[in-house]
């Protein structure tokens, strides 16, 4: 029996090509138009919303972490060349929060299938660990204090933590998994 499989079924569906390109897709397409909604805010509105993230956990959730972070490296890079969003100070943050970010959710919905309040911990255990890891050395450059970098990026994310946990009740509920083996 696969690792990944249960008695009651598999946990991660095996994604086929078509699937990964309209995954992409997805994963670009969805932060490119949060770009193009008019906002007039001292921040992207991306910063609030979190679509990096949306696409990230659909994937992590539906075929496991390669696929996660396959969506979520591809999209800030992508989006990056054609906005100019995120700014390019963010890019290496950003990136290593969304690897964090797959690398948790892929863990977490192993053990806690069912719980609609994955995507939201996972934002807040990949920003702990970006901050955590600025905080020992600076390897994102000039973000600003780490413990500030934090706040303003949970409290300013708040409408897209909002948005992660309406999107993980929907696939909780659409999809719903067995739970994984505890290994």
């Amino acid at each position: 029996m696969s690792s990944l499989a249960t008695p009651a079924g598999r946990i991660f569906q095996k994604i086929t090509g078509r699937e990964t390109a309209a995954l992409l897709a997805v994963a670009w397409l969805v932060p490119f138009l949060v770009h193009l909604a008019p906002w007039s805010g001292d921040r992207p509105l991306g910063a609030h919303l979190l679509p990096m993230f949306w696409a990230t956990f659909v994937a992590v959730y539906c075929y496991g972490a390669r696929a996660g972070l396959l969506a979520g490296l591809f999209a800030p890079a992508v989006n990056l060349l054609v906005t100019g969003l995120p700014a390019w100070k963010f890019l290496s943050v950003l990136s290593f929060e969304l690897a964090v970010f797959a690398a948790v959710l892929a863990w977490a919905v192993r053990r806690a299938p069912r719980c609609w309040l994955l995507a939201p911990a996972g934002y807040l255990a990949a920003k702990a660990g970006s901050t955590l890891l600025q905080s020992a050395t600076p390897v994102f450059g000039d973000i600003g204090a780490p413990a500030r970098f934090f706040a303003t990026s949970v409290t300013g994310g708040a409408a897209g933590l909002v948005a992660l946990a309406a999107i993980n009740f929907a696939l909780v509920k659409a999809y719903p998994k067995a739970a994984g083996p505890a290994s």
